[in-house]
């Protein structure tokens, strides 16, 4: 990409960058994992860090992309199999790319900063296994609008690719005081965007798309993962 088109695009991207992700400081990053990962998610979402971690070995390949890094908590727990792993970071907020590229440089990660609301293109080939951990309720919209982020991810993905994650739904919210009182802050924050969130769009936009869908419900996070069919 010419030097001039490159710096169109970066500015471009700063200046659509959403609330969701602005919140990804160095400095909300290095309490990311103590405050989240080992507090709202165990004890306000119902799902602990460990279980997530144990989402991610399951499924994940040595030829990997992973959408949205956030700090890389669960890559970085769970490992990567294989000798010499693939690994391609892919992030709109380059403060979690430069944070998770260092907490991951054993595996030589390649970091590219993309908008997953636009076709992800130019990282090479197909990969084995992509994830997107936390990255559709941090999107605007319901589950309709945000399943195109399915379709963007499409040049990474071969028959046979994996794809998963997990995403926050609001089917149980209203049952839990502090789940709700916790999901209405950070909704009225524009931090996450999941009041129309709902288990049924998710697995309608994973079996218009992919097979072997599957969604696991741990508290009010929807575990979920797919295969892009073989022809």
């Amino acid at each position: 990409m010419p030097a001039g088109e490159k710096l169109a695009a970066m500015n471009t991207l700063a200046a659509t960058t959403p609330d969701s992700i602005k919140v990804y400081s160095p400095l909300g990053l290095a309490f990311y994992d103590a405050l989240i990962m080992n507090g709202v998610a165990p004890h306000i979402w119902g799902c602990s860090a460990q279980r997530l971690v144990d989402h991610y070995r399951e499924h994940v390949t040595a030829n990997h992309a992973d959408v949205g890094v956030g700090t890389g908590y669960c890559l970085d727990h769970a490992g990567l199999p294989g000798e010499h792993p693939r690994l391609a970071l892919i992030d709109l907020q380059p403060h979690c790319l430069n944070y998770t590229a260092r907490r991951l440089a054993r595996y030589r990660p390649q970091s590219h900063r993309r908008d997953v609301l636009q076709p992800v293109r130019g990282i090479g080939p197909a990969f084995d296994s992509i994830a997107l951990n936390g990255v559709l309720h941090c999107l605007s919209g319901d589950l309709r609008d945000k399943a195109r982020v399915f379709d963007h991810l499409a040049p990474l993905a071969r028959p046979g690719t994996k794809i998963f994650g997990c995403t926050l739904v609001s089917d149980d919210i209203a049952t839990r005081w502090r789940r709700r009182a916790v999901h209405g802050l950070l909704n009225q924050l524009r931090l996450i965007d999941n009041r129309r969130d709902l288990v049924a769009d998710l697995r309608t936009a994973l079996e218009a798309r992919y097979v072997d869908c599957q969604i696991h419900i741990v508290g009010c996070m929807a575990l979920f993962s797919a295969i892009k069919e073989k022809p």
